[in-house]
């Protein structure tokens, strides 16, 4: 539900001619950033719950940005503002990567030796 609302406040958005390609950008780098995160925290702990990714990255990537989110959105400051558009441009793309990410992260952490349980 949240990954829908983010895509149909940004689609808006970005016909509205308020975020273009450079939102789009941070909001790819913000992503790859938290997806990178969550992947090192698995490495750090040297272990896996097989279901842990479903939670961790959904937690991490759409749940607590679509908060701040909507804590920041009816700001009066510009700055502030702009950042809650990027939050918004996050959560769409990490909806995105999510999908790929459970495939990849467990064979780059099968790749380094991190065990997996059930």
């Amino acid at each position: 539900m949240i990954f829908v609302i983010a895509i149909i406040r940004s689609i808006k958005l970005l016909n509205s001619g308020i975020i273009g390609l450079n939102e789009i950008i941070f909001g790819l780098i913000i992503s790859l950033i938290l997806f990178a995160s969550i992947t090192i925290s698995y490495l750090i702990e040297g272990k896996i719950w097989g279901l842990s990714p479903y939670f961790r990255v959904s937690l991490f990537t759409l749940f607590i940005p679509f908060v701040v989110y909507l804590g920041i959105k009816n700001s009066d400051s510009q700055n502030i503002l702009y950042y809650s558009h990027l939050l918004l441009i996050s959560i769409v793309i990490s909806g995105i990567l999510g999908v790929a990410f459970n495939y990849v992260v467990f064979e780059l952490l099968e790749y380094f030796n991190v065990k997996k349980y059930y």
